[in-house]
């Protein structure tokens, strides 16, 4: 059985059809789901689908990108944490300067108070990260020694960045980006993280995995990011399936 460890199922096309979309995984041997929260209403609302749904878990947290307009709820995420049992991890939360740097201090500042949130809860953290390796890295060093577990999810870096990652012990995260063309840096840094740390997402509704570029993603197409994980390294089907699952179970505590 498989599991996609980051989706968005607070989205169309999904939301109006969570039932659908987990007969699909049915059909496709996704056993469970984790929907990430990106903002307080997405939060909100993925705790309503995870507690109407027995194989559907989430987040709550605030991404980089919302943090111009969503800072002053980080209150209100804090409450949330504790609202329900089916939360099961922070964030997605990071940092992302690919348009620029104009927000870094707010974003530094929300992505540490999730952290220590999630050292609170002794919660995992999920981690968005992009144009920002050495910042990214500055401030997971900081929490190091702490009993935090971080998820580099989508992970899109370089493989020295990749090699940083897990020395500070993190998990890495793929999605459908592998299967794309002109992903080689991706591809090599796949085949370097060990299988105790590879967990694998579909990011849907984005990121639809070849061949179905240009289509709203689904999160049975995780089946699809194991096929290529398995084929790039060289690794039978079923062993990434239970490895990548196994690795779910034990970051998230369910």
């Amino acid at each position: 059985m498989l599991i996609d460890s980051h989706c968005h199922l607070t989205y169309e096309p999904m939301i109006s059809n969570i039932n659908n979309v987990m007969e699909l995984c049915h059909k496709h041997s996704v056993s469970k789901i984790l929907t990430i929260g990106t903002n307080l209403v997405t939060s909100k609302k993925s705790i309503e689908i995870a507690n109407n749904h027995k194989n559907i878990y989430c987040t709550v947290g605030l991404h980089p990108n919302e943090i111009v307009n969503e800072h002053n709820n980080f209150t209100s995420i804090e409450n949330l944490a504790h609202s329900s049992k089916k939360i099961i991890g922070i964030g997605e939360t990071g940092l992302d300067f690919h348009y620029g740097k104009e927000n870094f201090l707010i974003q530094i500042e929300m992505f540490e108070k999730q952290i220590n949130l999630a050292n609170k809860l002794s919660k995992p953290v999920v981690v968005h990260t992009r144009s920002a390796d050495e910042e990214t890295l500055s401030v997971l060093k900081k929490y190091s020694n702490t009993n935090n577990n971080f998820i580099i999810h989508c992970f899109t870096g370089s493989v020295k960045f990749c090699e940083k990652l897990l020395n500070l012990g993190c998990y890495i995260s793929f999605s459908g980006i592998i299967t794309f063309k002109n992903t080689e840096e991706i591809i090599q840094s796949l085949k370097i993280v060990p299988l105790d740390k590879l967990l694998i997402e579909t990011d849907s509704p984005y990121l639809s995995p070849v061949p179905f570029r240009g289509k709203k993603n689904m999160p049975s197409n995780v089946k699809i990011v194991a096929e290529k994980v398995s084929s790039v390294k060289n690794i039978p089907f079923e062993d990434i399936a239970k490895h990548t699952t196994d690795n779910f179970y034990k970051i998230f505590k369910i």
